[in-house]
């Protein structure tokens, strides 16, 4: 059995048993550690008390011990006011309590305590939900409970009694929620906004609901309040053992919740299932993203980027996706991630994180990833079109085979604008035909015409620059301007139109990148 599900009791959980059983007893809490896997009767000739066992004895046997280390122990007669104002964790009955009764006692208690511990683990293993863990553990506490999220949305509620929230359907999610009369009464009771900053199990008192609840607060690994249990106090009195039992159904619930990587309450689980359909191109009103994106306190016209990326080494393995979703929303602040089989997603939220680059360069660096990152969006809308964007950028990212981690889709466009023109023509067709005839001119002639008018126009027809970086006088350049002229008929005057000036850069940029690839480039583009 894994260790980090195992359920062990401390004393308090004994008595509360004994108690039923036997009227007259005093306990002495002391440290009372969680520590106990059965009970034994105490042996003069153990040289030690272990603290994973409750230790059966009498009264005069305390005469003679004292471990420094702490101890469970249940005593039949007096004890010593040494042992009472300890540490240890006491249990005190009358001297004349049969042992044997007892001991049975403390089996039967120990085998109803771990039988539904094991329930609860074979839940956790068969991979089964919430509802089935609030399911088996009503009868444990044998009253009703149930578990809501932060926004007071519920995840389970097996049996309901009458003095309980009357839960309302939300229409646009389908969830039970909370109606806004009994929020309200939560928004302004004092002792409620208090139970929201306290960390394990606790009473929230009958004042509101007229009867007590035990309550434990869920949170993320961030230590973000994301729901809570409660046990209700309707059926049958509440004991003190029981808050060690709530902790611990508590924390199964939270495995079950956190296990797709994100805690898996209900409005959270309609915001990422609305951004999964979204990527996939279904379209939703404004009002319903509106809604949802809210709750990450997102708005429509913020400004965000799309992240696409995907596991190299662990390609096809979800466990992987899951672990990378979660710790990217650990690590970057203001975002989302989400995965659709190995494809993960990422939306940034730069009103709240600018920085992010940095980040998201850690790691891909550190999981050996290659991604693609879209343009800088305000309409969340569009979201599926950017998604695209980012895919497209993984896509050339992956095909340079480079060292560099990602590409934005704006390093890449022109890549992909050259490779969508070329599946309607050949790339040469594409191309100015002044740099085709300049080009067959320069092998004919063994000149850099090509060459020089390329770089004439990417230094914005400068002769300057376009000198030095040819390494020849200005009247040789002109000279070759002229030529240009003579044989293309393009005058320097046709090359400072917009349109033709823009033709012509992307035909230089086909030219080099698209045509004869294996040649070495005339020019830098």
């Amino acid at each position: 059995m894994n260790r980090d599900i195992r359920f062990l009791l401390n004393l308090q959980i004994l008595a509360d048993e004994l108690i039923e059983q036997y009227q007259d007893i005093q306990f002495y809490r002391g440290l009372d550690s969680q520590t106990l896997e059965g009970v034994y009767f105490y042996n003069k000739k153990d040289r030690q008390l272990l603290p994973k066992y409750a230790y059966i004895l009498r009264g005069t046997d305390l005469q003679n011990i004292f471990p420094k280390q702490h101890c469970s122990l249940i005593v039949l007669g007096e004890i010593p006011e040494k042992w009472k104002n300890s540490t240890h964790s006491l249990l005190q009955l009358p001297k004349e309590t049969d042992l044997l009764d007892l001991m049975n006692q403390c089996q039967e208690a120990f085998h109803k305590h771990v039988s539904w511990a094991e329930k609860l683990q074979n839940v956790i293993i068969q991979e089964e939900g919430v509802e089935e863990l609030c399911r088996i553990s009503c009868s444990y506490f044998k009253n009703p409970l149930f578990v809501h999220d932060s926004q007071l949305q519920l995840i389970s509620c097996p049996v309901w009694r009458e003095g309980m929230i009357v839960w309302e359907k939300d229409e646009q999610t389908g969830q039970l929620i909370t109606p806004l009369e009994d929020l309200n009464d939560f928004r302004t009771d004092r002792e409620y906004l208090h139970t929201l900053t306290t960390e394990g199990a606790h009473i929230y008192s009958a004042e509101l609901r007229g009867y007590r609840d035990i309550y434990v607060n869920i949170r993320d690994d961030n230590g973000t309040y994301e729901g809570r249990l409660v046990i209700c106090e309707i059926d049958t009195p509440l004991k003190p053992g029981q808050f060690a039992s709530a902790e611990y159904l508590a924390k199964l619930i939270r495995m079950v919740l956190s296990r797709r990587g994100h805690l898996d309450i209900p409005y959270k689980r309609a915001l990422y299932q609305m951004l999964e359909s979204m990527v996939q191109g279904k379209t939703f009103t404004n009002s319903e993203i509106e809604s949802r994106i809210a709750q990450c306190k997102w708005k429509l016209t913020d400004h965000y980027v799309c992240i696409r990326m995907d596991g190299e080494e662990e390609e096809g393995n979800p466990g992987s996706a899951v672990s990378v979703c979660n710790y990217v929303e650990t690590r970057v602040s203001g975002s989302r991630a989400f995965f659709i089989g190995n494809q993960i997603c990422i939306i940034i939220n730069l009103s709240v994180n600018k920085d992010y680059t940095s980040e998201i360069a850690g790691i891909l660096r550190d999981g050996l990833f290659k991604a693609g990152v879209s343009n800088v969006f305000d309409d969340f809308t569009r979201l599926s079109h950017y998604y695209r964007q980012a895919s497209i950028a993984l896509e050339y990212c992956r095909k340079r085979n480079d060292t560099k981690w990602y590409y934005a889709f704006g390093d890449i466009v022109m890549d992909y604008i050259g490779d969508l023109c070329g599946s309607q023509f050949e790339p040469e067709e594409l191309c100015a035909c002044e740099l085709k005839t300049l080009r067959e001119y320069d092998e004919e002639n063994h000149t850099e015409l090509y060459k020089t008018l390329c770089k004439y126009i990417l230094n914005e027809r400068n002769t300057v620059a376009t000198a030095a970086q040819l390494y020849v006088g200005r009247s040789t350049l002109f000279y070759r301007l002229r030529k240009i002229k003579e044989i293309t008929g393009l005058a320097a005057s046709d090359m400072a139109k917009p349109v033709k000036n823009l033709y012509l850069r992307f035909s230089i940029f086909i030219m080099e990148n698209h045509v004869e690839k294996g040649d070495k480039n005339y020019v830098d583009t």
